[in-house]
């Protein structure tokens, strides 16, 4: 922080300070509005026109008092809300004025301060979806600003998800939109929607494979459409199994391709191709990637073979945020396995450490399906059984997915 505050005193002066006279004026300033006294020297060194070493508190807390603050620690827990209500306050009058051209420059001059960007940029496109400004929402798609490789994981998953709730709410993807490549990726590629793979999630995957596009995004919106035949009862084309084993791809893409391999073929060797695929990839630092789709999909199809194989060999952590989602998934994972195997010690320690309002939110639809489905063989009160039962059938009547069926619900554990 004492490096904003160096920025902060400057914003007061009126100027970068540069030279011996700069530092000469802000010590007389701050002598006749404060009648406390640093020497231009110390100023000097703070800034770097004269050998530097670190001020003290004595002085850092004058220049916080210079600039308006009690002192430097009143500086450092009012500062960041000062500054986010003075973005905010800007970006509702550019918002109410309409005035693009400040938005854009807003836009840019935010990715280099010390705002939270991503919440910056989240409520500004939000604003503009409400507002139906697409073509705003399209240019500042466009800028380098906000270019897809410049945010980290967890970045872009907060931001798809926000934004991705938006398009669920208005059930259709804005044409200025569909083919910009950065909206593609921040929201298309990370805010899967299971909930709407029969509206515009899957409408939007069918216009990427006939566009043109990398193969990546052409490969997963393939993943995504044969996903959607499973649910809908249709048939699934098979892949190749060698496609899966790549570096190229995203792991998180790897996983879903081999998910897709065991729903298009019935009799594999399960226990053979796992055990190539955790050779293959495990020096990656992103084991979990690799598993992720594998243990809502081998719940999805009762497939035991699969879950013995994760419960035996995966060693998940949570090494970033969104990984405590895969490790979330694992746990609701492992507790059906153990109790399709009558393991019920395990299977309620797994449960116990699952937690429904931690899923992804693309998922949470897709994972409640089957989180009623535990908790109705769960439960031995017929009352409640009822309750649960009405609650599946008027979910599943949401999703419109024919998979999801009565005979689903009764028969899951039988």
């Amino acid at each position: 922080m004492i490096k904003v505050l160096k920025e902060e005193v400057e914003k007061k002066f009126g100027k970068r300070v540069e030279n011996r006279g700069d530092c000469e004026l802000i010590s007389d300033g701050i002598l006749e509005i404060l009648d406390k006294t640093i020497s231009y020297n110390t100023l000097r060194r703070l800034y770097g026109l004269a050998p530097y070493s670190k001020p003290n508190m004595n002085t850092l807390n004058t220049l916080a008092e210079f600039i308006g603050y009690n002192n430097y620690l009143h500086f450092t827990k009012n500062f960041n809300y000062k500054e986010k209500a003075s973005l905010f306050q800007k970006t509702y009058k550019y918002l109410y004025d309409e005035n693009e051209k400040q938005i854009i420059k807003l836009v840019k001059k935010t990715k280099k301060s010390t705002e939270d960007y991503i919440g910056f940029l989240t409520f500004l496109v939000r604003e503009l979806f409400r507002d139906k400004n697409f073509d705003l929402i399209n240019r500042i798609f466009l800028l380098n600003e906000v270019d897809y490789h410049q945010f980290s994981y967890d970045e872009l998953i907060y931001l798809g998800n926000s934004l991705g709730l938006v398009l669920r709410k208005e059930k259709k993807v804005p044409q200025e939109l569909r083919k910009n490549i950065n909206f593609r990726n921040c929201v298309f590629l990370t805010f899967v929607d299971y909930s709407c793979l029969n509206s515009y999630y899957g409408d939007w995957a069918k216009s990427l494979m006939l566009s043109k596009n990398t193969s990546e995004v052409k490969l997963f919106s393939r993943a995504v459409l044969e996903f959607r035949n499973f649910l809908n009862l249709k048939k699934v084309k098979a892949i190749k199994i060698d496609i899966i084993y790549s570096n190229e791809i995203h792991p998180i893409l790897c996983s879903r391709l081999l998910a897709l391999y065991f729903l298009s073929k019935k009799n594999t060797n399960v226990e053979d191709i796992l055990t190539t695929y955790l050779n293959f990839f495990k020096k990656s630092t992103s084991s979990s990637d690799y598993w992720l789709e594998l243990l809502s999909s081998s719940v999805l199809t009762k497939n035991i073979e699969v879950m013995k194989f994760l419960v035996e060999n995966l060693k998940l952590k949570s090494e970033f945020f969104y990984q405590r989602e895969h490790l979330n998934s694992y746990y609701f994972m492992c507790a059906f396995y153990y109790k399709l195997t009558n393991n019920k010690q395990k299977e309620i320690e797994n449960m116990n450490r699952f937690n429904i309002e931690e899923c992804r939110f693309s998922y949470e639809d897709y994972i409640c399906m089957f989180y009623l489905i535990y908790l109705y063989h769960s439960n031995k009160s017929s009352s409640r059984k009822k309750i649960l039962k009405k609650k599946y059938l008027e979910l599943s009547k949401k999703l419109n997915y024919p998979y999801f069926s009565e005979d689903l619900l009764l028969n899951y554990f039988g």
